[in-house]
């Protein structure tokens, strides 16, 4: 008789190989490839769907070309920097130059390897754009690094990201929203909500409200629900939570937890408890997102965060 084959008989251990096997060169092969695939970079970013514009994209006033010029689904233009082995100063500062002349509010540097040291200026640029904001012209950085495996005859590329900011997609949607102009305040954001989803988000900002330390930030086209903690104690502003959207749509900053509340011993809770509380929510690795979520499943998760929040400050 023939042994029965089992799922996990299956598995087979990815091995690493040259990106020049698959793309032997950077400008002629894998700029042109990734402008025509750019959800795998939609798929670790969590900026939604994002589009190419151009390749070789002209920056005004001068003989100079970025390598891809993107925008998400609400027009934000994304500057795109492609290098093979470690990126160097003139990517990057390059990349910051051309990002500004063609109006983007991020760039993204695409790279085999990221010094430390870039590492370093990325996350700082993030925090003066989380101080400044989309409205007073600040610009994300994400670093992403490139690899490519092997599987049996196929390749799978490989993107992880380095550096980014925390709340990109939350100032990113609110700057580009229908209108371009805040609710104000909780009824008038519920009253632009889809009229289905206006009693759940009743209910989820009036329990935010009655939370201490809660604090609500009202954008164009949606609602951020942040505390002073989990918090980050070099940092003196207050942490986006939840951003509710008026479709009914619900993103949480999962990304944020991992990097400043939750230790490495309690992501599988965490997991576990974002499953429970939003049933159907997409997997996405640091922006999660649920739509119509409940209430119920809201503030007991919430609840289990700033339990887990105030035991990291004690930390």
């Amino acid at each position: 008789m023939t042994a029965e084959v089992r799922p996990v008989d299956l598995i087979v251990r990815p091995e690493p190989a040259d990106v020049r096997t698959v793309w032997p060169g950077e400008a002629r092969d894998f700029t042109p490839w990734l402008a025509e695939n750019p959800d795998w970079l939609s798929d670790v970013l969590d900026l939604g769907p994002l589009t190419t514009v151009a390749i070789e994209a002209q920056v005004p006033g001068v003989n100079r070309y970025l390598d891809i010029l993107m925008t998400t689904a609400t027009g934000v233009n994304i500057a795109v920097e492609n290098q093979y082995r470690r990126v160097d100063h003139d990517h990057l500062t390059r990349g910051l130059a051309y990002a500004v002349a063609l109006d983007c509010r991020a760039l993204v540097v695409v790279a085999e390897d990221h010094a430390s040291e870039f590492v370093a200026i990325a996350d700082y640029l993030n925090k003066a754009f989380e101080a400044l904001g989309v409205d007073e012209g600040g610009i994300a950085v994400y670093l992403v690094s490139l690899g490519i495996n092997k599987v049996g005859a196929s390749y799978v590329p490989t993107f992880n990201v380095i550096s980014s900011p925390n709340r990109w997609l939350v100032e990113v949607q609110a700057a580009q929203a229908p209108g371009g102009r805040s609710p104000g305040s909780k009824d008038a954001f519920v009253s632009q909500c889809a009229s289905a989803f206006q009693p759940s988000a009743t209910a989820i900002l009036n329990d935010w409200e009655a939370r201490d330390r809660g604090f609500l930030r009202f954008n164009p086209g949606s609602a951020s629900v942040s505390l002073d903690y989990p918090y980050d104690p070099s940092s003196p502003t207050k942490t986006s939570i939840f951003v509710l959207y008026k479709d009914g749509q619900m993103t949480v900053n999962r990304g944020y937890f991992l990097e400043s509340v939750i230790p490495e011993d309690r992501v599988d809770e965490m997991d576990s408890r974002i499953a429970e509380a939003f049933p159907g929510y997409k997997r996405l690795p640091f922006y999660p997102v649920a739509y119509s979520p409940d209430p119920a499943g809201v503030a007991a998760f919430a609840s289990w965060l700033i339990a887990e929040g105030s035991n990291a400050g004690q930390r």
